[in-house]
């Protein structure tokens, strides 16, 4: 073979050398090839995926919340939600203005607002606006089919529709039945859907349910229009479980309608109420006025326009901020359970159960007070200053005599007292299913000593929840068993079916059967005869207890100001309890004690209460004697024969017409008509129409009250003590002085008394 030239040998080392360089290079490359493939494959595919496909997450329904006959509270609803992508706008002012200008007015947002967010560029999803309704919505849809046109560089136009650069996708709204309804219990979710207070807050995991999502393939502008191959799945969302709640919407509406008035009348800082049931514990009503009150579709706004006014008119950003969080705070707590307060008297009947439990006060023993006793060490003062004279237990609870409850108080001793304040539950939360309960504030028990009993027996020197005073009443009443309270009476799925159902727990026998029914009669007969007066209800046996304290005194530009808490506990019917009730007003201005303004609120919720629950009344032969009168049956009557039927019923009337024979008559007949109350007998068609001013029959006796109502055409139904007589007095009337009505109206009237109902622990 001929030896290869020089030349053949550079040829060749060079493309031996082009040859390594090659697969060098193919090396390399199948190696990148291998790592983006294999080593980071799911990496790449996932970014792939999510720059091909968009994945909207469907937002769940929260399940409805309902009232114990299964009234929605609370429920949720598909809306919508507005979004864009700025990216595609990107510079071009002429689209961003349209959209900004279209959409600010059509979603009532600021242009300001939608400009910043449609500016922003590096982002391809900004929401505009959440929560939004379907006739919004469909505004928007209808905007997004318009479109605008541009050219190419050939000249040829094309369509560019709005849609291009928003979209809409769904959303949740939560709806409360009213706006203001049981607003401390049920409490409020944010944005994300998550509840922030109350129930919602509580029973978050249980209301929240799964979401859902919506994946479609898009190009790079998050636009699916322009895509060769249409792809969408949809995996829905799944609505969270519901709660059925004890909360009775009847009975939350009296304890509601009255506490409002209370508030209104009495200027306090706040007024709350709850109703239980005394066999359960289960809550049946649970409201306040003041704070705990709040709209719980704007829950950030502050209710109260005074302080709204205030934290308005702040100056300093910081303050007004600072001010505004602690105004909803407080707005938002539910006192209830979260606030304590010192009970005052309403505490003796703990004292009393107690010393009647380890038999250290027989009921025929006697004790003769002064106004004044000096025990432990330190001299305390009644209430009535002058002395109540000689008290036996039942005339010391009926007359709230402090001096009996103090130097009874003292033969428990300080294990004693503790034991039965510890058994009644004022040692621990009441493990109510709501946020933020707190505990009672007392002595520690290590370092407490006798004038600490003395002062704690009648409800002075420490502070427990309106909940645990509640609690411990309806042991009283419910035969000595201590109830868990709670408001959450079981938790359903979507379908109906039974996730959950909360039982009726005693925690423990407190005092026996004997003890609890001889307090029962006790009780009673402070609301019979003693300072509990107003609380009576006519054909049902209340038991309760007033109690009034006063806070710390404050210094203020005009001297030291003195405020009080005013309450009243309370238990009906007094033989066979069925509910329990508390009332604490905090803080009011002018009358203060618990008897003038806390036990006519209780007497306005059991009556309506008792009645809706179909609790029987059973009537005293003085108390039939003030009953309602059937109206008789005139129409067809010569005037002067109907009015001797309505005379003949002790009823007066008015003869509206000028015929001679009854057409109508007003209330009609099988109605109603209160003792010595008046039937409007009309004698021609046209007098109907005729109407009377309602007269003010506020600060008047039960007489003078009918007597003027009857006068004017009008009739009275009275609430309150009607037995007592002329000791009432008429505060509040359901139609307002002055409002047209049609003859024959009954307007309820108020009554109560300001006669031995004074109960202040000085």
């Amino acid at each position: 073979m001929a030896r290869r030239t020089s030349r053949q040998r550079l040829t060749f080392r060079a493309m031996l050398v082009m040859f390594s360089i090659c697969a060098v290079c193919f090396g390399v490359c199948i190696f990148a090839l291998a790592r983006i493939q294999i080593v980071r494959g799911d990496y790449f595919r996932e970014k792939a995926a999510n720059n091909q496909l968009h994945d909207t997450v469907i937002a769940a329904e929260r399940g409805v919340i309902y009232d114990t006959n299964m009234n929605p509270l609370a429920e949720s609803t598909s809306v919508k939600k507005i979004y864009v992508n700025p990216s595609l706008i990107g510079d071009n002012a002429d689209v961003r203005e349209t959209i900004v200008k279209t959409l600010s007015g059509i979603l009532d947002i600021s242009e300001e607002s939608v400009r910043k967010k449609c500016s922003m560029t590096s982002y391809k999803y900004m929401e505009i606006k959440t929560k939004v309704e379907y006739d919004d919505a469909d505004k928007v849809a209808e905007f997004m089919k318009t479109y605008y046109t541009v050219k190419d560089e050939k000249g040829n136009e094309s369509k560019i529709y709005y849609n291009y650069y928003i979209g809409i996708d769904p959303d949740v709204k939560r709806y409360y039945s009213k706006p203001f309804f049981a607003s401390c219990i049920l409490g409020f979710i944010g944005t994300e859907n998550s509840g922030l207070a109350g129930l919602e807050s509580e029973y978050n995991t249980d209301l929240t349910g799964v979401p859902g999502r919506i994946i479609t393939a898009q190009n790079g502008g998050l636009n699916a229009s322009s895509m060769p191959i249409e792809y969408k799945s949809v995996y829905d969302a799944q609505q969270g479980n519901s709660l059925v709640l004890t909360i009775n919407e009847y009975i939350q509406n009296y304890l509601e309608s009255a506490l409002q008035q209370a508030y209104i009348d009495t200027k306090c800082e706040t007024a709350l109420g709850i109703v239980m049931e005394t066999k359960t514990g289960a809550i049946l009503g649970m409201a306040s006025r003041g704070k705990g009150y709040y709209d719980l579709s704007s829950p950030w706004k502050v209710v109260n326009e005074s302080k709204a006014k205030e934290i308005e008119a702040i100056s300093d950003t910081k303050e007004r901020r600072a001010a505004l969080e602690e105004a909803q705070y407080s707005q938002w707590k539910n006192i209830c359970v979260s606030e304590t307060y010192e009970p005052g008297s309403v505490f003796k009947i703990i004292t009393a159960s107690a010393l009647l439990e380890e038999d250290l006060v027989p009921m025929n023993e006697t004790f003769s007070c002064t106004g004044s006793v000096v025990a432990a060490g330190s001299k305390y003062n009644c209430h009535r200053h002058q002395g109540h004279g000689v008290q036996t237990l039942r005339e010391a609870i009926k007359n709230s005599c402090n001096p009996f409850f103090i130097t009874r108080g003292l033969r428990l001793g300080i294990d004693g007292f503790n034991k039965y304040f510890e058994a009644f539950g004022f040692l621990e939360r009441t493990g109510v299913d709501l946020p933020s309960e707190t505990n009672s504030i007392y002595y520690k028990i290590d370092n407490m000593i006798l004038s600490n009993v003395a002062s704690a027996s009648f409800g002075q020197t420490f502070q427990i929840t309106p909940m645990q005073m509640i609690a411990a009443c309806n042991a009283i009443a419910n035969d000595g068993r201590l109830m868990r309270p709670y408001v959450v009476k079981k938790v359903i799925d979507s379908g109906g079916n039974v996730i959950y159902e909360t039982k009726p727990e005693a925690k423990r026998q407190v005092i026996s059967k004997k003890t609890s029914e001889t307090m029962r009669d006790l009780m009673e007969g402070v609301v019979k005869e003693g300072t509990g007066k107003n609380a009576y209800v006519a054909g049902y046996r209340v038991a309760g207890k007033t109690g009034t304290s006063e806070k710390v005194s404050q210094k203020t530009s005009e001297g030291i100001s003195s405020t009080f808490w005013a309450s009243f506990t309370c238990f009906a019917p007094a033989n066979d309890p069925e509910i329990t009730m508390i009332i604490i007003i905090d803080s009011p201005v002018g009358a203060h004690g618990g008897g003038a303004i806390a036990a006519p609120v209780a007497g306005e919720v059991l009556s309506g209460a008792l009645e809706y629950l179909n609790i029987e009344p059973q009537y005293t032969g003085e108390e039939l004697a003030d009953l309602k009168i059937t109206a008789p049956e005139t129409v067809g009557m010569k005037v002067s024969e109907a009015q001797k039927t309505v005379s003949s019923l002790k009823l007066t009337y008015k003869v509206r017409g000028d015929g001679d024979t009854v057409l109508s008559q007003i209330p009609s007949s099988g109605q109603n008509v209160p003792k010595n109350g008046v039937v409007i007998l009309y004698t021609s068609n046209n007098a109907k129409t005729e109407t009377v001013a309602m007269p003010d029959l506020s600060k008047l006796t039960i007489t003078q009250a009918v007597n003027k109502a009857a006068a004017a055409g009008i009739n009275v139904n009275i609430t309150g003590n009607s037995l007592l007589g002329s000791e009432l007095v008429s505060y509040k009337q359901s139609i307002p002085e002055g409002k047209e009505v049609s003859y024959g109206t009954i307007v309820t009237v108020y009554f109560k008394s300001n006669m031995g109902i004074a109960d202040l622990d000085e």
